[in-house]
């Protein structure tokens, strides 16, 4: 199995879920602040003409493909990862090992309405684990220092963001010095759970796909032009 994959420029992990928690697992023992961004479709498609969120790709530790649809673009798909992927594996796996680790957990994202039903999912599946607090941007006006204060003062030892991209990749370059914090688990817009037909689901995966195949091409016509400069 390929375990990254270069993504118009974007180096992506493709490890297994069970290779992944191992290596956050050690990146949290050293007591540093660490970053994992799950990365889709649109992810990806706004990369390329958002710098910052490219920026926050490129500087995570660990990137998670939360997306079948990005292997089959570079024709690097298999059973065992689109498995993981489909099922959303490596958030459950994250959420199981933090409530077994202890470990305290802060969930910020864009709406109040979103941020207490994923506190809701996360309390009903993993009954021991412990919120400490939880924020939405919608609720401070802006005010992203008074968010950055509430985090600290908590002190938890796991950021849990539900911020859309590409907020989410704003907020966090423009704070990540000042989060104080083990992990960043930027999981953005991800509808965990939620049931659409067959049909639409193939639909708006083989549209999605096709605009990632027609961007990694965008790329590749760029870099033959920048090699004739030369």
């Amino acid at each position: 199995m390929i375990k990254t994959i270069d993504f118009a420029g974007i180096v992506l992990d493709n490890y297994s879920v069970r290779e992944t928690i191992m290596n956050v697992e050690k990146n949290m023992s050293d007591q540093g602040f660490h970053t994992i961004e799950e990365v889709n479709m649109d992810t990806l498609m706004q990369a390329e003409t958002d710098e910052v969120i490219k920026d926050a790709l490129q500087m995570a530790e660990h990137t998670v493909i939360a997306e079948a649809g990005i292997l089959d673009a570079v024709g690097a798909g298999s059973y065992q990862r689109r498995h993981e992927i489909e099922h959303h594996d490596f958030f459950y796996e994250l959420m199981k090992r933090i409530e077994r680790n202890h470990k305290t957990l802060f969930v910020i994202g864009d709406s109040m309405e979103r941020v207490e039903q994923m506190c809701e999912r996360i309390s009903d599946r993993y009954p021991k684990c412990d919120i400490v607090g939880m924020e939405a941007l919608d609720e401070c006006s802006g005010a992203t220092d008074a968010v950055i204060n509430e985090i600290n003062a908590l002190a938890p030892d796991v950021v849990l963001s539900i911020i859309p991209s590409p907020q989410q990749e704003h907020f966090l370059m423009e704070n990540r010095e000042k989060i104080s914090a083990e992990l960043w688990y930027g999981l953005g817009k991800i509808e965990l759970g939620k049931k659409r037909s067959r049909l639409a689901l193939k639909i708006h995966k083989l549209i999605r796909t096709h605009k990632l195949e027609k961007q990694l091409i965008r790329h590749s016509d760029e870099q033959e032009e920048k090699q004739k400069e030369v």
